[in-house]
């Protein structure tokens, strides 16, 4: 199918202007017609074809871009347009090509009869597992727009608390990376002067200069030892990392590094039992919502034991009773999705749940920068005392060594 610029005019006269997707112009005309519009002009227009690469276009889709449109689909749906019209009026105004020729292909595929969830499904890489199972649900009960206006805010708190997570943990990286540079040039540049005159005298340098230079020396002629270090950890890392019980072990231990541990177990956490409450809201059994809801974690660890759960459940345990001795899983959980199972309100209990744990996310991220700043400048004081130290003990040591 081609594109079409065309000019027409309403009933009242009105001129209307617009982009239409068909296969000619003769199409164009009688989808103007039945729209109530007489074409004054039609044109075919001229794109450059994009090879729909899925890698490539993932890359270029910003998760801003993913919930605006969800967010109109929402709401062009609410007010009465079929999902055909409204992926059409998207597929107008939409200004990132790559999305723009999504919503062309999905909109072509629904029109020739393919289902909505399968048409957005074809596109894993920009619309997740939750995105697709949420679409079949209000596709199959009539309910699309309001899935696709509980998905929007979904994804909306979801983004905004990992851009919280990501800026608090952005700080602490700049300074360490300052620091280490910092260290580096003076090591391998100032010291190695600043000591030379000294050295020169041949008398015995101060312990804590003779330590630096050392250090200086080994950084400045053997910094390929260091290189070769560095690049062999990496590769010690990355092969256990693939394997399955690797990743699982590593991902664990990062979830209990102090304070960052908890703020990434707590994000992990809340967005899992938020997209749970979700899915379990739209109709879903516990089972599909916890495979499904899995997906939203990336740590292999956290993934583990939802599967562990997974099959409690199926060995005939209730979703509170399988974490209830599971000590990774916090007891306000297991409390709260008890509550929820006896009411039959589970999804309104782990909403509250993940606004809970929203809640002490943002409190620490807060006083983030009042915990880590002491012990930041306690190091950074220590690394720069032990350096001046070394530089200008033998100022005052010298004279002395040089009398006797």
């Amino acid at each position: 199918m081609s594109e079409f610029k065309y000019v027409a005019v309403d009933k009242t006269g009105k001129t209307v202007k617009g982009i239409i997707s068909a296969s000619n112009k003769n199409e164009v005309h009688t989808i103007l017609e039945k729209k109530g519009l007489y074409p004054l002009e039609i044109v075919e227009r001229k794109i450059p074809k994009i090879k729909l690469n899925l890698q490539f276009i993932s890359r270029r889709i910003k998760d801003d871009e993913l919930i605006l449109f969800t967010s109109e689909l929402a709401t062009l749906l609410q007010s009465g347009l079929t999902i055909v019209d409204a992926l059409q009026g998207l597929y107008e105004q939409e200004e990132n090509p790559y999305l723009r020729k999504i919503i062309l292909q999905i909109k072509e595929d629904i029109e020739s009869g393919t289902s909505i969830s399968n048409a957005f499904k074809k596109y894993p890489r920009v619309f997740s597992p939750i995105y697709i199972s949420l679409l079949s649900v209000g596709e199959a009960t009539g309910r699309l727009d309001k899935v696709l206006d509980g998905l929007y805010q979904y994804l909306d708190r979801d983004l905004e608390s990992r851009r919280k997570i990501s800026s608090a943990f952005a700080y602490p990286k700049f300074v360490v990376f300052v620091v280490t540079l910092v260290v580096v040039f003076m090591l391998s540049f100032v010291l190695p002067r600043f000591v030379s005159m000294f050295a020169s005298s041949g008398a015995k340098l101060p312990t804590p200069t003779r330590i630096l230079l050392n250090v200086s020396n080994f950084v400045r002629l053997k910094w390929y030892i260091l290189v070769a270090i560095v690049v062999v950890v990496y590769l010690i890392y990355r092969i256990i990392y693939s394997t399955p019980k690797g990743r699982i072990l590593i991902d664990q231990l990062k979830l209990k590094i102090p304070l960052f541990g908890r703020i990434s177990k707590l994000g992990s956490l809340s967005r899992f039992v938020r997209s749970l409450a979700l899915i379990s809201g739209s109709g879903y059994n516990i089972l599909e919502g916890l495979l499904i809801a899995s997906n939203t974690s990336d740590n292999a660890y956290i993934i583990n034991e939802i599967k562990n759960i997974v099959n409690d459940i199926q060995s005939g345990e209730s979703l509170s009773e399988s974490l209830s001795h599971r000590s990774f899983f916090p007891k306000v959980m297991v409390q709260m999705v008890s509550v929820g199972e006896r009411s039959g309100l589970l999804d309104t209990s782990l909403t509250r749940l993940a606004d809970l744990w929203d809640k002490s996310i943002d409190f620490t991220l807060k006083n983030l920068a009042s915990k880590i700043e002491p012990t930041l400048i306690l190091i950074l004081g220590v690394i720069v005392g032990f350096i001046a130290l070394a530089m200008y003990l033998p100022m005052f040591t010298l004279p002395s060594l040089i009398n006797k």
